[in-house]
């Protein structure tokens, strides 16, 4: 099959053998598959791969690893010791864990769980989920990025105080852009959302962030004390604090350096949802201790959250497209999965395979 794949450090599209469906696996064919920060994460930090104890990551230079874990695909063929649920040719998606005789793996992530970005890739049957025909594979594809989102505000709007929470949403990806829609479907608000891009601050906006702010001009955080509280000055009191409403951040950035700035910068008895995934931070935990902080680092999205959104996609209550910015075909995927690291880039590119 065809397909692009990372080896020795190289995106390249190549003649690679067709994955082999195992024991409770699936065969699919590509239909859409959306590039994802996490993409990128794994080809620069080869030291993450290396050092996860569960071996749902490998780290294989020599190998072909083929990416793309925000997919939907067709069922093309099935393994032994399967149940055959669904006819040849149904629409499917599933969550990105593939499970094998050494285990399980992160798909797009090792080189013996292909994703989609190649012709064809391997699902585990029982995570599959079939989807309509009648909808978009790039709607499907986009389930993934608003799932986090979906994940992440559960979490952070889930015991809520007397006074209510007001969230701050930094950085404005998909992985944002996705926590500010599912923010706005659960009634969380009123929303700050803070990034440099001027393009997604307005996406932002038109999917219901009440206040966007450039850290550059404003300061998130006194932009979030003038909503919640009118009041920009800095308040660290506990008892002017008593009945006003709390902070909860979602730390979407994914840079070094940004979740110790939230520690440093949050009010006191903060909730902060960190999902930015940065390789490394250190954050200051006299700091963290005085303020009472709470913080969530990654761990989701929970299997029910996954399917729960996916639900939400297909019935419409939840639309990811504004996420689409731009559709590539397979020979374009190098070139876009590079291009994706720019702040100026699309929020989503997705490759499809009809593109």
């Amino acid at each position: 099959m065809r397909a692009v794949s990372l080896r020795n450090g190289t995106l390249e599209l190549r003649e690679i053998p067709t994955p082999t469906p195992g024991a409770g696996q699936v065969l699919v064919r590509t239909l859409a598959c959306a590039i994802c920060a996490s993409d990128h994460h794994y080809m620069d930090h080869p030291e993450v791969s290396r050092a996860d104890p569960s071996g749902m990551r490998v780290h294989a230079p020599d190998r072909d690893v083929v990416m793309g874990h925000e997919f939907c695909g067709e069922v093309v063929a099935y393994g032994p010791d399967t149940h055959r649920n669904w006819p040849i040719g149904t629409r499917v998606t599933s969550t990105p864990a593939l499970i094998g005789a050494d285990g399980m793996r992160i798909i797009g992530m090792a080189p013996d769980a292909p994703g989609g970005f190649g012709e064809y890739f391997l699902l585990t049957e029982f995570l599959v989920k079939p989807v309509p025909d009648d909808l978009p594979a790039e709607r499907i594809a986009l389930n993934d990025a608003m799932a986090v989102g979906w994940y992440y505000t559960r979490l952070g709007t889930e015991q809520t105080p007397p006074a209510g929470s007001v969230p701050l949403v930094l950085g404005l990806g998909a992985i944002g852009l996705s926590v500010v829609l599912c923010l706005r479907r659960r009634g969380s608000g009123p929303i700050v959302a803070a990034d440099l891009a001027e393009s997604r601050r307005n996406l932002a906006r038109d999917l219901g962030a009440d206040v966007v702010v450039d850290p550059r001009e404003t300061s998130p955080w006194e932009a979030w004390r003038e909503v919640a509280w009118g009041a920009p000055e800095d308040v660290h009191d506990r008892m002017v604090l008593a009945g006003r409403p709390v902070q909860v951040v979602y730390e979407m950035v994914g840079r070094d350096g940004v979740l110790a700035d939230v520690v440093d910068n949050c009010q006191i008895g903060t909730r902060i949802m960190s999902c930015g995934g940065a390789a490394e931070d250190r954050i200051h935990t006299t700091t963290g201790h005085i303020k009472g902080v709470n913080i969530q680092i990654g761990g989701g999205p929970m299997p029910n959250d996954w399917y729960d959104c996916l639900d939400a996609v297909i019935e419409g209550t939840l639309d990811p497209m504004p996420l689409l910015g731009e559709r590539v075909s397979l020979e374009e995927l190098a070139d876009a999965i590079e291009r994706a690291r720019q702040p100026s880039a699309p929020v989503r590119i997705v490759y499809v395979a009809d593109a």
